[in-house]
């Protein structure tokens, strides 16, 4: 399996993180904008003083620290059973040891080696693409074919994102406004209801993945997974990706979920088939889940920049960071007072979500052919 730990010569690391980095010239002039008023106003760096005293007392005495986890903050950890909140325990210390700045997905994209002839069966597959750019970056990063599948029909079963929000089934339909907008602005044609690779090495597959995951395998058989991005969303679809999948992982798979941080959905899965399997892992990357890069492939230049503002403005204000200032909610509570320092200052970092995780399979366990070989 060929993965390296830095991105190749002929794949560099893609960056699609122009909209945070606007967010974080936003916060830098803020800041100076205070430090300003400070200045001429001593008094407001006394008041900024004493709130910052209680705060750090506060979280002194808060007791349900590291209960409710990044990117959410949703769902008491204790509904779960012993084996569960270990492993979600576990998961998070490990995480936090390889934070990243930009996409997860892209991140490990660029560092598969190209591929050579021993490997050049290896698979590259992209579960739930929505307009297919995930699916194209990833073959701009990988310099690698990679195949899409998605119904394009959007979810196929209701999405319940811990206790926060239910997404209904059909919900990132390409039929919505919001897609037919996406796909004007960044130039995705559909041939037949698919999406058009647009001059990447792509080919996206329509229908669900219950109905075509398993016969695009069987039609590729013995060729292993190098790289396997979920982004199905709902516990039972990344169940059985990944059941569909388990005889294709080796040594050096790399699997990225794009909702990792959802209690009861891709990380639930992932936990309940890697026990199953007994399987060996380790963490790789902690960064931005992949649906504000679709901002950055918006094709007119200016019309991208107009964009900024209003996404940072609406993901603060109305969206899904607005726990950060809202205090009559218990999220608001539950991060300032629960989350560690250092993840407070990552997620304030980012105007999007970072709940995207990738791992790299270290020992097969019982789907370890030899073994198989040894009990069958």
């Amino acid at each position: 399996m060929s993965v390296v730990d830095s991105p190749t010569v002929e794949s560099p690391e893609v960056d699609r993180t122009n909209l945070h980095t606007v967010w974080k010239a936003v916060l830098v002039g803020d800041a100076l904008l205070l430090a300003a008023a400070c200045y001429f106003q001593p008094a407001l760096l006394v008041a900024f003083g004493v709130l910052l005293l209680l705060w750090l007392l506060a979280r002194l005495f808060y007791r349900d620290r590291d209960r409710y986890i990044p990117n959410l903050y949703a769902r008491d950890t204790r509904v779960y059973d012993d084996a569960y909140r270990a492993f979600i325990g576990r998961t998070l210390e490990d995480m936090r040891r390889c934070k990243i700045r930009g996409h997860t997905l892209l991140w490990e994209a660029s560092r598969l080696a190209r591929p050579s002839r021993e490997d050049s069966d290896e698979l590259l597959l992209d579960l739930g693409v929505w307009l297919g750019w995930s699916t194209r970056l990833m073959s701009d990063a990988s310099g690698r074919r990679v195949y899409g599948f998605d119904t394009f029909e959007g979810l196929v079963e209701d999405w319940q994102i811990d206790d926060q929000a239910l997404i209904k089934q059909g919900t990132f339909s390409l039929a919505e406004p919001l897609a037919q907008r996406s796909m004007q602005d960044t130039g995705v044609i559909l041939h037949d209801g698919v999406p058009a690779p647009l001059g990447r090495k792509v080919q996206f597959v329509k229908g669900s993945t219950y109905d075509t995951l398993a016969p695009f395998l069987a039609d590729r058989p013995g060729a292993p997974i190098a790289l396997f991005h979920m982004d199905l969303d709902t516990y039972e679809s990344c169940l059985h990706a990944l059941e569909t999948c388990k005889d294709r992982f080796v040594k050096g798979s790399i699997l990225v979920f794009d909702e990792y941080l959802v209690t009861n959905a891709e990380m639930l899965a992932f936990f309940e088939f890697a026990s199953k399997y007994e399987l060996q892992w380790r963490y790789r990357a902690w960064g931005l889940e992949i649906m504000e890069m679709n901002l950055e492939m918006v094709v007119s230049r200016w019309k991208r920049a107009t964009y900024y503002l209003p996404w940072i403005a609406g993901y603060w204000l109305v969206g899904d960071g607005s726990y950060v200032w809202k205090f009559f909610r218990k999220r608001f509570w539950r991060f300032w007072l629960g989350a560690p320092v250092g993840d407070i200052f990552f997620m304030l970092g980012a105007a999007g979500q970072r709940k995207s995780v990738s791992l790299e399979i270290t020992g097969l366990g019982k789907l370890d052919p030899a073994r198989r070989d040894r009990t069958g």
